[in-house]
């Protein structure tokens, strides 16, 4: 028998119960959908992520604090001087504070993440001003009461009114709006400046943070940009000696050195990691779906029986009845995996049109989506293929 006899019988066995075909797809449509859709969400998920560091460069360290050893000790101003002026692959040196803090304007009020910081960061880090400026060199040295603020937390406090030029008050305290900025994603601490307050660190420092400490005025992270032609490396090991030196250390570090590229090689590996676990969870329905396709094919030839004994009793070989049987089964399976499929990639593009994140489809998850779906129909196809195809054609033309 040619094949696509086989196959227009195969569709029309499926077609006469419709009902039956739609709720058998039904778990495979499930899982080809859930691993399309996590395999998008992750691919974005990196490609987010190296988007966002890349506006880092190749050319920044980060100094942080590491607050787990019993010897911790703060950073400092003094810390931050002492690598401006020692470290010769350094180019410019940046620290900033950060602390949450109540602002009001008039009737309206908020909170904000207070960013205290220099001139240099705003440089090195490339933040976008949407209306009026950042702050002076000489505006830091003066203690200058301005404050630029994020482009969510502006909304927040003005509508549609211009804040430039109006007063604030920040834990208290008067400050004149000079600027907006808008979101700058995964900056480090830096993550939410939409939301927050930007302001020299001087005067953060003095009058809305308490920052003395014994080893003098804390800082909670520096940022270090290095000079061309220096490598990344080479600063790390300048830094991390420096610093082990400044802090006495004898055993564990109380500061962490790290840059971009590492961070985004530890994200990149947990997103990797999550993407993994949650396609193999999401393929677990695929399991299910093909037993569900091998169940109901045994009820169909258990239906089908006497229907079987007469085409054999016409001269049908156990070939045909088993190609016919594995048609239909793969059939049933590639159909649920092309409208899984279908579900997948609108999904995926859902949740790009409504977060920020942007799924991304890939060719080889909708060839690995529809190669699955068909060896799911052929593997669990094959046992009630051959039970039908091994039937005696005078016991099945008995049957009742």
């Amino acid at each position: 028998m040619p094949w696509y006899e086989n196959f227009r019988i195969a569709a029309s066995a499926l077609w006469a119960n419709r009902l039956r075909s739609v709720l058998t797809m039904l778990g495979l449509i499930i899982g080809i959908s859930s691993v399309i859709l996590i395999v998008a969400i992750g691919v974005g998920t990196q490609k987010f992520l190296k988007d966002q560091f890349r506006s880092f460069g190749t050319n920044i360290v980060i100094l942080g604090e590491d607050p787990g050893p019993s010897n911790h000790r703060p950073l400092t101003i003094e810390d931050v001087e002492a690598l401006r002026t020692q470290i010769s692959t350094v180019a410019q040196v940046a620290p900033f504070v950060a602390q949450d803090g109540r602002v009001v304007y008039k009737n309206r009020n908020g909170n904000g993440r207070i960013y205290g910081i220099t001139p240099e960061l705003v440089t090195m880090l490339s933040f976008p001003v949407i209306k009026g400026r950042f702050f002076t060199r000489e505006e830091m040295d003066q203690r200058a009461h301005v404050v630029v603020i994020g482009e969510q937390l502006s909304k927040q406090l003005f509508s549609a009114d211009s804040p430039l030029g109006k007063q604030i008050l920040v834990k208290g305290q008067a400050m004149t709006v000079i600027g907006v900025t808008k979101q700058v994603a995964l900056k480090g601490y830096l993550s939410y400046v939409e939301r927050g307050l930007m302001m020299p660190l001087t005067t953060v420092q003095e009058t809305l943070i308490s920052s003395n400490t014994p080893f003098g005025k804390h800082v909670e992270m520096v940022f270090l940009e290095t000079k061309p032609g220096e490598t990344i490396e080479a600063a790390t090991f300048q830094v991390t000696n420096l610093m082990r030196m400044r802090h006495q250390i004898t055993a564990e570090d109380d500061f962490f050195v790290g840059n971009a590229q590492e961070i985004l090689n530890v994200f990149n590996s947990i997103a990797a990691g999550l993407t993994v676990l949650l396609g193999l969870i999401a393929a677990i329905s695929l399991v299910v779906g093909g037993i569900n396709i091998m169940n109901i094919m045994l009820v169909s030839v258990k239906e089908r029986t006497r229907e079987i004994g007469l085409r054999k009793a016409l001269g049908a070989s156990e070939e045909v009845i088993l190609v016919q049987f594995i048609i239909e089964a793969v059939l049933i399976s590639v159909v649920g995996g092309f409208i899984g499929m279908l579900i997948g990639i609108g999904a995926s593009s859902a949740v790009g049109a409504i977060s920020p994140l942007k799924p991304e489809v890939t060719p080889m998850a909708i060839f690995l989506a529809v190669g699955v779906a068909a060896g799911v129909g052929l593997f669990f196809g094959i046992f009630p293929a051959r039970q039908a195809a091994r039937l005696d054609p005078i016991t099945a033309l008995r049957t009742e």
